[in-house]
């Protein structure tokens, strides 16, 4: 037996998943994240937890496919941007990993904020703007607040770098994930001097970025204790997690815009240039030639899951999903102010969440046709959220056959590694096979055209 191995590292749960050369998924293991909050607004992960959850999802994943270790040729992932750990100079952590979510870096240096508002940022970056959540800002704070512990570190490796240095001994990472770093030359592909100057960042702490899903060598001895895995297994640098999930759910194949509904909600196209586009965010594609545009808000489908925990406790999400499909589209909010129970509750925030995702679409596709969309993320497990946004989209939506896109997106970044396919579209073409379409229904599209949350 022959397997691939993808490792989505989400902010929510960590989830490794093996599957074959045809793309079936044989097994998965699914961690969740408990953040440690040492103190107000600090998100962190204990480096030695880190590999902990991945032994766990690993051997779970190996149990559910009755495969071995052994059995496994390549491996990708994908990943939160924006993460990172302090090494000392023999490598080891001097910081547990500090999470995008950390605040740390709030407010920003009044110099850091004018700099990422200048017109040759948006050109050289592909996004106007930053904030506390992103990784310079907290570099910031360790130089102010911890210079010792800055000056003693020797690398500054994002999550995706440090799980791939740690494996193979490589100091690389993915561009992918760089890109939302506010330091990377899109168009020259390489770190930007002008950015590292302003943030007061060595080159020489950051791993070089190479191009998502570039083949990068072999674990080495040492991953058995980390992973769990032997030694001389391919390994490929991976890429941001909506990036790689829109990959196994076949952007550019099967639809032309990507949506998630997960931690945050996401809308993704592919695009020739990364020209700037008001709160978009670019990064390069896997084919080296087009680049992913990015839009996103945070109020993602934790909504719904907070409802559950605040309001109907007694009830599963499947509970309240079945009743919502009894309401009538648009009337969720005049039934949940009428008394009208949990069916309208849920059923306006479907809808208002759909909403925001309709805006999302706008916003990447920049006024072109939108034909067919691909669904990724837990909310994609849902035909009555599926349909309600296919409606009010007024676009066919889709879904892959496979429930675990991220994962399946970084496998055929490994196959890739393993030989098997020669670059990422063969992958996708050997390994997609589609699922469920839902279709507009047009009187619903007629009502929600004028329709707001």
């Amino acid at each position: 037996m022959s397997l691939l191995l993808g490792i989505d590292l989400g902010t929510s749960y960590f989830k490794v998943g093996l599957f074959d050369e045809a793309g079936a998924l044989r097994g998965l293991g699914r961690v969740a994240v408990e953040k440690d909050t040492p103190a107000p607004g600090r998100s962190e992960l204990a480096v030695e937890r880190f590999w902990e959850l991945l032994r766990r999802g690993l051997a779970a994943a190996l149990v559910e496919a009755g495969a071995r270790a052994g059995d496994i040729s390549a491996l990708s992932y994908s990943s939160q941007a924006n993460s990172f750990v302090l090494l000392d100079r023999a490598a080891a952590p001097l910081t547990p990993l500090v999470l995008w979510t950390d605040e740390r870096g709030e407010p920003l240096a009044p110099e850091a904020v004018a700099f990422a508002r200048r017109e040759v940022f948006r050109r050289t970056v592909g996004f106007e703007g930053l904030s506390g959540g992103f990784a310079v800002a907290k570099w910031r704070w360790f130089q102010t607040q911890h210079a010792d512990m800055w000056g003693r570190a020797h690398h500054v490796m994002t999550m995706a770098d440090y799980f791939a240095f740690a494996l193979t001994g490589e100091r690389v990472g993915d561009a992918s994930t760089a890109a939302f770093l506010g330091l990377y030359d899109l168009e020259k592909k390489q770190w930007w001097p002008e950015a590292l100057a302003a943030f007061r960042i060595d080159a020489a702490l950051l791993s070089k970025p190479l191009p998502p899903g570039t083949p990068v060598g072999r674990t080495l001895g040492w991953t058995t204790d980390l992973l769990g895995l032997p030694a001389g297994v391919r390994f490929a640098v991976g890429g941001l997690d909506h990036h790689v999930a829109a990959l196994g759910s076949g952007l550019g194949k099967l639809a032309d815009v990507s949506i998630s509904t997960g931690t945050v909600l996401a809308a993704m196209t592919l695009v020739d240039s990364p020209t700037p586009c008001g709160g978009c965010y670019h990064g390069p594609h896997f084919d080296g030639r087009r680049f992913f545009r990015l839009a996103f808000d945070p109020a993602g489908a934790g909504q719904l899951e907070d409802y559950q925990r605040r309001c109907a406790a007694e009830f599963t999400l499947e509970e309240l999903l079945a009743q919502a499909a009894t309401v009538q589209p648009g009337a969720g909010a005049a039934r949940k102010s009428a008394g009208g129970g949990h069916a309208g509750a849920v059923r306006h925030l479907l809808e208002k969440i759909a909403a925001t995702h309709r805006e999302l679409i706008h916003r990447v596709a920049g006024g072109a046709t939108v034909a067919n969309i691909v669904a990724t993320g837990g909310g994609a497990r849902s035909a009555l959220w599926l349909q309600i946004k296919a409606d009010m989209f007024g676009v066919a939506i889709m879904t892959p056959a496979s429930p675990e896109r991220a994962c399946l997106g970084a496998a055929m970044l490994a196959s890739v590694a393993a030989g098997w396919q020669r670059n990422s579209a063969a992958a996708v073409d050997a390994m997609l096979l589609p699922g469920r379409r839902f279709e507009p229904n047009p009187e619903n599209t007629a009502f929600y055209r004028n329709w707001s949350p």
